[in-house]
């Protein structure tokens, strides 16, 4: 059959397709002149357990192998990659996702490329659908700094906040992606809003803000959750405007526990800016910096059991020493014993020890006192020193 094609070879227009097989041949000189051809329309042929496509569908996307190949693979309206199908899902469950958490457009096409990041690198293997897309979402906005929390999007993805948490880190550190730290002030605004301050919820907003730059700057947010800090931030902020806010009221808003918000308060009174007045803390920038709670309770039990110890493991340190020295002041006598008297016998008791000490010092003194003498008397030195001289020379 002619396709209006001609053939370079003959110059024949008596061109035969052959759908099945996908290609097209000179009829006249018999070359072939096109080879697996891809063609728009779908042919199907009877089999025994009844009708499948002829051929093998290729996806616009793809890399240019199908997925599937011969008769009976593919079934009526089913001609769609498996990672093109994977794709469209992950697109839908995230657009769903984001939307539920009032995110854009653009939030959307992040995610879903995150998601391909996974997917191409097979990490989606032998991990539940629902935590990919969730900890893609929740990536995108700790890269974009968006005030959504991990809690957030498991409340609405009805999953376990530390099995999320977990994927996440995952992916995170497989994908190689630099996310940023939280910073506390991001929530700062959304959570004053629920705490109904009314016509004050932007001073409160920004006193409680002032009070997270505090904090920062005194080490108090390291390790700790921001939403811990917004929390006893927003408390501190509520008494100094005069709001009668209690600690249970934070929590049903910040979702956190009752103790976390106590110790976040407890920590913040330890440092000097907690003694400023209102007017005094809004006015006044301290410029000096405090050290970490953990590194200021570490050095405080570091004191304490220096403290705790007590006299009996000193004094029982000091007889060890005791000990220790009599040894060695034992041995340095014996020694000494043993040099003066040449190495003979074996004097080792201390009274022969002070008799040998106090024979020696009398003989000194006897010697000192016999030449004290001599030198009064010159004439007498003078005699001596001549009857040396002839004993010398006999």
């Amino acid at each position: 059959m002619s396709s209006g094609l001609k053939c370079r070879n003959c110059g024949s227009t008596d061109i035969e397709e052959d759908n099945a097989r996908g290609d097209a041949v000179c009829t006249n000189c018999g070359s072939v002149l096109e080879d697996s051809l891809i063609v728009s329309e779908i042919q199907f042929e009877e089999i025994g357990h009844g009708a499948a496509a002829i051929g093998q569908f290729v996806s616009a996307e793809s890399n240019g192998g199908a997925t599937n190949y011969g008769y009976g693979k593919f079934q009526v309206g089913s001609g769609t990659e498996s990672r093109e199908v994977t794709i469209k899902k992950a697109k839908k469950e995230i657009t769903h996702l984001c939307q539920q958490l009032q995110l854009t457009q653009h939030y959307i096409d992040t995610a879903l490329n995150f998601f391909k990041m996974a997917l191409a690198r097979h990490l989606t293997r032998g991990r539940k659908s629902t935590h990919i897309y969730a900890a893609c979402v929740y990536i995108t906005c700790r890269t974009e700094g968006t005030s959504h929390l991990l809690i957030d999007i498991s409340d609405v993805q009805q999953i376990c906040s530390y099995e999320l948490g977990r994927t996440y880190l995952k992916l995170s550190n497989a994908l190689c992606i630099n996310i940023p730290s939280v910073d506390p002030c991001l929530y700062i605004m959304r959570f004053a809003n629920k705490l109904q301050f009314g016509a004050k919820t932007h001073e409160v907003s920004m006193t409680a803000l002032r009070i997270v730059q505090r904090m920062k700057k005194d080490s108090l947010h390291s390790g700790r959750r921001p939403t811990g800090l917004c929390g006893a931030a927003l408390l501190i902020a509520a008494r100094m405007h005069e709001f009668s806010r209690t600690i249970l009221d934070i929590v049903g808003i910040v979702k956190i526990h009752e103790s976390t918000v106590r110790k976040r308060l407890i920590e913040f009174a330890d440092t000097p800016s907690s003694a400023l007045t209102l007017d005094e803390f809004m006015s006044v920038d301290l410029e000096a910096e405090q050290d970490p709670p953990a590194f200021k309770a570490a050095r405080k039990k570091d004191r304490d059991r220096i403290k705790d110890i007590g006299e009996h493991e000193l004094s029982k340190l000091q007889k060890e020493i005791d000990t220790h020295l009599e040894k060695d002041l034992k041995r340095i006598q014996k020694n000494t014993i043993k040099r003066l008297t040449g190495g003979l016998g074996d004097i080792g008791t201390d009274s022969n020890f002070e008799e040998v000490e106090s024979a020696n010092f009398i003989e000194e003194s006897n010697l000192e006192a016999i030449k004290e003498c001599l030198a009064d008397t010159p004439d007498v030195m003078g005699q001596q020193k001549n009857r040396e001289n002839r004993a010398k020379r006999s």
